[in-house]
């Protein structure tokens, strides 16, 4: 795929961005030409769902004739996504017409960590297992501290915008101090550390 045909679409925001290209088919015979799929373009792939054929081609083309057809890129991942198209026809060494398309989701994709563990956006079964159950603290004195790790899985940069940038909040608020705040921006496949301490 390449931009220079428009096969490589070039970079579309996962974030409710779209972008289409228009394509033409040239009969460059003496005769007509026949598309004979249903669709007449299909997309496959590994990412097929992520491309739509929103207008499909007229057939039949009349010798030196054409006629074009419009695919939709709406990303739903960060990151390289690519599929195929195929045309079948009735032209004897061309059918079906075949070639890769491509295009860049970006955006940005939040994972926090414990202990090297996931911890699910919306989690609230604390776990020793990802450190979001702290385990029994002495009262008097004692403390226990937590480090939490924000990766961003994303290709652009992910920005945490709260004033902290992160809030305890609960029946025991109190109890739980953020020790260190991140920083930011999180760069893409980047980790940034944040600690959490309990008395």
């Amino acid at each position: 795929p390449s931009p220079g045909d428009h096969t490589d679409f070039g970079s579309v925001s996962v974030s409710g961005g779209t972008l289409e290209r228009t394509f033409t088919l040239q009969n460059t015979g003496n005769a007509s030409l026949n598309l004979a799929g249903t669709p007449k373009v299909v997309i496959g792939g590994s990412h097929a769902g992520e491309f739509t054929v929103i207008t499909q081609p007229a057939t039949p083309i009349s010798p030196n004739g054409t006629t074009g057809f419009v695919i939709r890129f709406d990303p739903s991942e960060p990151g390289t996504r690519s599929a195929s198209v195929s045309i079948a026809n009735d032209d004897a060494d061309e059918n079906p017409y075949n070639f890769a398309i491509q295009g860049t989701g970006t955006g940005v994709e939040m994972q926090v960590k414990g202990n090297g563990v996931e911890i699910v956006d919306g989690d609230n079964s604390p776990s020793l297992a990802d450190h979001t159950d702290f385990g029994a603290v002495l009262v008097n004195g004692a403390t226990q501290e937590r480090t939490f790790v924000i990766h961003n899985l994303g290709n652009v940069n992910l920005n945490l915008t709260g004033s902290p940038k992160v809030v305890i909040g609960g029946s025991h608020a109190a109890d739980c101090t953020v020790t260190t705040q991140p920083t930011t921006p999180v760069s893409g496949a980047r980790a940034n550390r944040r600690s959490r301490g309990q008395t």
